[in-house]
């Protein structure tokens, strides 16, 4: 692919860099990879008793209630997540990862390191901490 200079050259990478991070990534794990983002983010959770929303999921991921729903229900169908009603707020549905979910999590997490180490494995520790630098910056300054 031919690359233009500056930042829609810049760009092109990115997205390059991201589409093929993403094919790595849900080849070596065997389910899509936005399910796999949603059992992430749920799993996430640190607050002890504190649970992801429904509500959550939506506003994290930027979509819609009906898209939420829908990657909750695979997962919850899957046997990773389980739905609950909120002891606070009944109509909060509050999602908690079930045994089988956290089995699966830390599967996801080992393959997704493997994948990435493999991926960066072409950079020097220098150039990986000069990259994640720009990153934040770009990050910070958005």
């Amino acid at each position: 692919m031919k690359h233009t200079s500056g930042t829609d050259s810049t760009a092109t990478l990115f997205t390059e860099v991201g589409l093929l991070i993403k094919s790595r990534l849900q080849g070596a794990i065997g389910m899509p990879l936005s399910q796999c983002q949603t059992l992430w983010f749920v799993a996430q959770q640190k607050s002890p008793g504190a649970h992801t929303s429904m509500q959550d999921v939506a506003r994290h991921f930027n979509i819609k209630a009906p898209s939420a729903t829908f990657l909750v229900e695979e997962l919850v169908r899957a046997g990773l997540l389980e739905r609950r009603a909120s002891a606070v707020d009944r109509r909060r549905v509050e999602l908690i990862v079930t045994p089988k979910g956290r089995r699966t999590f830390k599967t996801f997490e080992a393959k997704r390191h493997a994948v990435l180490s493999k991926l960066f494995s072409p950079l020097e520790e220098r150039d990986r901490k000069e990259l994640n630098r720009i990153l934040q910056k770009m990050l910070r300054d958005a």
